[in-house]
């Protein structure tokens, strides 16, 4: 049967009854026959919780809930933030003024939650006094035993703090409703006083004749009518025995002083190393001895022993520390000046230099000797002379064995006549730079002979000829050697080049081409 189709009239069984299964209701449990009960069917979760619920009203009944008691607030929490709040002063005596008192207002906080009193003065602007909190918040002993407590407080009323009394005025609404509430009988409010010192204060500074206690000795009584004023005049200042220098003055009227510096048209690139400051500002004797080290300028004088602006007018001749200095002009504005105050008239201009160029545009390059700026050269801008670096071999040239064996490489640029110097490293020695780029000054021989000033006359590519001696900063170099780039520029430029840098290029490179040059 089992191996028939499922096909109508094959089966035994009607395809459309469902099977009704009987739970078996007879069993054996420890050799006994017994009837087992049927179970009742499972309800669904939602009605079993309502019986549930049902079952326990029937059993216990409705509850009844009673009204809850009120909430409970602890001391610290229920005056938490609660402060009594009173204005008062105290009064003090002022030093130094005499029977002057000087009231200074207060703000007393009394704290409700642990007993302790605060005070605080408020600031008062320029007032000179040490004002703000004056008693932290704590527990004030009372002068009769115990601290102070609220019930102490009313309005009228003295406080001793700590030796300095106060004297309360009036409070805020706040501390009224709370004393009110706890039957305290509140005084009548005090109007604050009047501080005496602030009236004295207030009438000094109202007082335009006043002169201020804090005021130096040396200041002015009033305002320069000079104050700003700067006088410049062209001068010339002597040197000895090899003739003048040209300088620019300044003098300052407010300030009697006499400032000397070199004019700014002077072609001085070592800038950061000559300073152009010849006398700083300095008030000036008018009867100098000549022996201006040891002139006393600290000590005040008389206006008429110093050097003053008339005795400046061009052409004038004063002695400045010893050495004689020639005006021979000044500039428009001290021209104004001193036909104004001295009634001066036809005095010489300041001398104008001309510092234009062929290649310059935008401006005339005339002004006058204290304005104009120095030329910056500007590098590697078209020109190919601007990236042309001529390099020399040298060693020092000293009697003494030690610095035989030190070689150095000078470099010199064409476009502004620099020059740098460095050492080639050897054993036991660094080696490095000893001179940034920079122009180098000639020496120039002093009085006594010796090479011990500079002057402005600079080193040249004519002056590094081979086997010639150069004197850079007080040590003497001696050119051994360069490169085959120095002998072909010389070749390119002969119109620019002396014949005897030529020439000695020519004999150092006569043989052979690649002797003598600097190694890279």
């Amino acid at each position: 049967m089992s191996d028939l189709p499922l096909l109508p009239g094959f089966c035994l069984s009607h395809p459309q009854e469902k099977p009704r299964p009987l739970r078996q209701s007879l069993g054996w449990k420890k050799g006994v026959p017994l009837v087992r009960e049927h179970d009742p069917p499972p309800l669904p979760l939602a009605d079993e919780h309502d019986l549930e619920r049902h079952e326990r009203l029937l059993q216990f009944g409705v509850r009844r809930r009673l009204p809850s008691p009120p909430k409970f607030l602890p001391e610290w929490a229920l005056l938490d933030k609660k402060v009594l709040r009173f204005r008062g002063y105290f009064s003090e005596r002022v030093p130094e003024t005499g029977q002057v008192c000087c009231v200074r207002p207060v703000v007393i906080c009394y704290y409700l939650l642990d007993d302790a009193i605060s005070v605080t003065e408020p600031r008062t602007p320029n007032s000179g006094l040490d004002q703000g909190r004056l008693l932290s918040r704590q527990r004030v002993p009372h002068p009769d035993g115990g601290f102070w407590h609220w019930t102490h407080l009313n309005l009228g009323t003295t406080l001793n703090l700590y030796g300095r009394r106060y004297v309360i005025c009036d409070c805020d609404p706040f501390t009224k409703e709370y004393l009110l509430s706890e039957g305290t009988e509140l005084g009548s409010s005090l109007p604050l006083p009047f501080d005496p010192y602030n009236l004295l204060r207030q009438s000094r500074a109202e007082t335009p004749s006043r002169a201020s206690d804090l005021r130096p000795h040396s200041a002015p009584a009033q305002p320069s009518a000079h104050r700003g004023h700067i006088l410049k005049f062209d001068v010339l200042v002597e040197e000895g025995d090899e003739g003048a220098m040209a300088a620019v003055l300044l003098y300052r009227p407010e300030t009697l002083t006499v400032e000397l510096r070199l004019p700014a048209h002077l072609h001085l690139p070592e800038i950061k190393r000559f300073s152009p400051v010849l006398l700083r500002p300095v008030k000036v004797p008018l009867r100098d001895s000549g022996m201006g080290a040891f002139v006393d300028i600290g000590e005040e004088g008389k206006a008429g022993e110093w050097l003053l602006p008339h005795h400046l007018i061009p052409p004038a001749t004063v002695t400045i520390f010893g050495r004689r200095v020639l005006v021979m002009g000044c500039d428009a504005t001290t021209q104004r000046f001193l036909l104004q105050h001295h009634g001066a008239g036809n005095i010489p201009s300041m001398r104008v230099v001309d510092t234009s160029k062929p290649d310059e545009s935008g401006s005339s390059g005339k002004t006058q000797s204290d304005v104009v700026p120095r030329e910056r050269p500007r590098r590697g801008l078209l020109d190919s002379d601007d990236a042309t670096v001529l390099r020399f071999s040298a060693k020092l040239d000293s009697p003494g064995d030690e610095d035989g064996d030190r070689c150095f490489i000078l470099s010199y640029h064409v476009v502004d006549a620099t020059m740098e110097l460095k050492e080639r490293p050897r054993p036991g020695g660094l080696g490095g730079r000893l001179l940034s780029r920079s122009q180098v000054p000639k020496p120039k021989a002093g009085r006594d002979g010796h090479k011990t000033r500079w002057g402005y006359d600079f080193y040249t590519l004519d002056d590094l000829c081979i086997g010639s001696t150069i004197d850079i900063w007080g040590r003497q170099y001696l050119i051994t050697g360069a490169d085959r780039h120095v002998y072909n520029y010389t070749r390119q430029h002969e119109d620019k080049v002396s014949p005897q840098l030529l020439s000695s290029l020519l004999n150092f490179f006569g043989g052979e081409t690649e002797a003598g040059e600097v190694d890279k």
